[in-house]
């Protein structure tokens, strides 16, 4: 779905009414009036994102409201015409930051729509007041968080493929992010891995639902909209015997014209633990493949930077376990916007195949179509083998395409419902 497009031929982002001025019309200016526009932008208070944004700078667009052509169309707002002479009817005239609104954005984007009525021998004013399109999301750790984790990797996403990425290489104030959410999203998914000093591996699952408070932009219902200022925390966890056993995530949510927080509700979190404490494997570290106490052996290569002179065996994960491999789940995340797109779209074509939400390696006949397709066969093992090696480098050529880090976080549980996981990260240049 073009989201610009949808925006741009009616999406009623607000509206403004119309006044109307008496004119002198000469005769010769039969069924004639005339417009005069304003174009403006409204800055929820509580995000102060987009203060910097001029919007004189903005592209303006006018149209037929019967039939969606455009009358006249302008590069900026201040090359608007003071008055402009136009047939009698009803219009609308849009108006928009420069540039294409995308479903994942580093600024904010403004956007705003106003209908009109011209008529005879009156000159109409017509406001576009623009808001904005896209969420901010602000992502914030407590002071011990960095004395604790040497590597993680956060993801936030609306249910769709594209999902923000934060990985420790964004530091501990990492830059906002805006995202362009779909319609009624209600749930927001926040995925945390990461890697404890001391080797312990904390993984975290959680969906963010709004609670007591109204939706934005004066909309009164439970979906989360344009305009929306979400800030996260992540805090350690530390159990009695001094370990990390958990990570705590607090949500709160701004709304426009509002100073005021609101807690956001908190559901689902899951967590696993690993590690040398724990038993698990260090995620892109030495993964020495001792086994834990469900007898599951998982050895994964270090992190490593792949090059086209890189060897595929060097991603070979070997799997043991005593009791038999039940499942093995696949999940990948990645900086790359490009990578994102290209898993949605395996996904879309191969059945079986989510990459981004995990993937089913036991028995599963699409991945092996689709690595047959990539001239690159792949076997996968049955359910109640003890033995598997899942080959990662099987993925490098389709990664050499797509600068950026890409890691695999892999889960193993075996017959006896014994789990053990780990991740590692590819970085293309």
């Amino acid at each position: 779905m073009n989201i610009a497009k949808t925006i741009l031929a009616g999406t009623v982002l607000g509206f403004s009414l119309s006044a109307c001025t008496s004119e002198d019309f000469s005769a010769t200016d039969a069924l004639q009036g005339s417009m005069s526009l304003n174009v403006d932008k409204l800055v929820p208070s509580a995000t102060r994102a987009g203060e910097e944004v001029n919007p004189d700078e903005f592209p303006v667009a006018i149209y037929y409201l019967a039939d969606n052509k455009e009358f006249e169309s302008y590069n900026r707002a201040d090359q608007v015409p003071t008055k402009i002479q136009m047939p009698v009817g009803e219009y609308y005239a849009v108006a928009h930051t420069p540039g294409e609104l995308k479903k994942k954005m580093d600024k904010p984007y403004y956007t705003g729509r106003d209908e009109f009525e011209i008529i005879q021998g009156t000159n109409t004013e017509s406001t576009v007041t623009c808001r904005m399109a896209n969420g901010k999301f602000t992502v914030s750790f407590e002071a011990d968080f960095a004395n604790v984790f040497t590597q993680w990797t956060i993801s936030i996403d609306d249910g769709t493929e594209t999902a923000i990425i934060y990985t420790d290489k964004d530091g501990l104030q990492p830059t906002p992010m805006y995202l362009t959410y779909e319609e009624n999203v209600d749930v927001l998914n926040v995925n945390f891995v990461g890697t404890t000093a001391s080797g312990n591996k904390i993984t975290a699952s959680n969906k963010l639902t709004k609670k007591n408070a109204s939706n934005q932009y004066d909309s009164d219902d439970e979906f989360f909209s344009g305009g929306d200022c979400i800030e996260i925390n992540f805090a350690p966890v530390e159990s009695t015997e001094g370990d990390i056993t958990d990570i705590t995530l607090k949500a709160d949510i701004k709304f426009e014209e509002s100073e005021k927080t609101f807690e956001m509700e908190v559901e689902d979190n899951i967590t696993d633990n690993g590690g040398e404490e724990e038993g698990g494997d260090t995620p892109g570290g030495d993964n020495s493949g001792e086994g834990d106490d469900s007898a599951i052996t998982l050895e994964l290569p270090k992190n490593m930077t792949v090059t086209g002179d890189t060897d595929p065996s060097l991603g070979d994960t070997k799997i043991t376990a005593e009791n038999g491999i039940q499942s093995i789940i696949v999940r990948v995340t990645s900086t790359s916007e490009d990578m994102t797109g290209a898993l949605a779209e395996l996904g879309g074509t191969y059945e079986g195949i989510d990459f981004e939400n995990g993937t089913e390696v036991v028995s599963n006949e699409g991945l092996e179509s689709m690595f047959s397709d990539l001239n690159s066969p792949l076997n996968v093992p049955a359910a109640g083998e003890k033995e598997y090696v899942f080959p990662i480098g099987k993925f490098f050529s389709f990664l050499l395409l797509l600068p950026g880090d890409h890691t695999f976080i892999l889960t193993v549980t075996d017959m006896n419902g014994n789990t053990k996981d780990g991740q590692l990260t590819l970085t293309i240049e």
